[in-house]
């Protein structure tokens, strides 16, 4: 279990667990009030309900596992932001939603790693049920001519991702490198596409400070609406 200020997630259902890196992912995006929001592969629930928090705004979130789809359903509906949050058990392929303002999701990325044992794990990490090509036709599809994806990935992984986005028609607008500290490569690369292509805005995010112990201002500013530490 993970207790936010606003929401409680619980995972004990869910293949991938709740870490750091969403929770920035899902601190950093901006949204206004009306925005429609997709999120894909919504897992625990947990970006969709970091979204709701922030505004007034409608979300379809899509989950393939059982599993974890009553997971989230269960988090959504136990959380003040219920009614802003219609959640999915389908395969995003075959979902008709469109024409959305916002489409966030944080993919399996574990391309050529290992399997785990665990199946559950495997089809969150991997990308056996959800390519990249598959990701980024289906992203293009889905989202409206003024609109905004957001996605988390390593860089290796991210590298590729964008690559995919031009091919169709979407262009890296901006990018946050996630870092452990500022001395570290990034682990983590949050990046938003639009149809727009222009040079794209990039910045560093460093989690802890030097000390490697203490969170760093930017990191507590951004998480303080979130973490009930700050």
């Amino acid at each position: 279990m993970f207790k936010f200020k606003q929401f409680t997630i619980h995972q004990e259902k869910c293949g991938m667990k709740v870490a750091i890196d969403s929770c920035i992912f899902g601190a950093s995006i901006d949204v206004k009030n009306g925005d429609k929001i997709l999120d894909i592969g919504t897992g625990t629930g947990l970006l969709s309900l970091m979204l709701a928090q922030k505004a007034d705004v409608q979300i379809d979130a899509v989950e393939i596992d059982q599993l974890a789809y009553y997971q989230a359903k269960s988090n959504i509906s136990d959380s003040p932001f219920d009614a802003n949050i219609t959640i999915h058990h389908i395969d995003i392929k075959e979902f008709n939603g469109i024409n959305y303002d916002l489409i966030i999701v944080n993919p399996p990325f574990f391309e050529k790693d290992l399997n785990s044992p665990n199946s559950q794990k495997n089809k969150a990490k991997h990308q056996s049920e959800l390519t990249f090509e598959i990701l980024a036709e289906t992203i293009s599809a889905k989202l409206s001519l003024k609109g905004r994806a957001a996605v988390l990935l390593p860089p290796t992984g991210m590298a590729k991702f964008v690559k995919l986005m031009s091919i169709n028609g979407l262009y890296l607008s901006k990018m946050i490198q996630i870092k452990h500290q500022e001395i570290k490569a990034p682990i983590r690369e949050i990046a938003e596409f639009s149809n727009i292509n222009q040079p794209a805005f990039i910045k560093e995010f460093c989690i802890k400070g030097a000390d490697n112990v203490t969170y760093t201002k930017e990191f507590q500013e951004l998480m303080k609406e979130y973490y009930i530490i700050f």
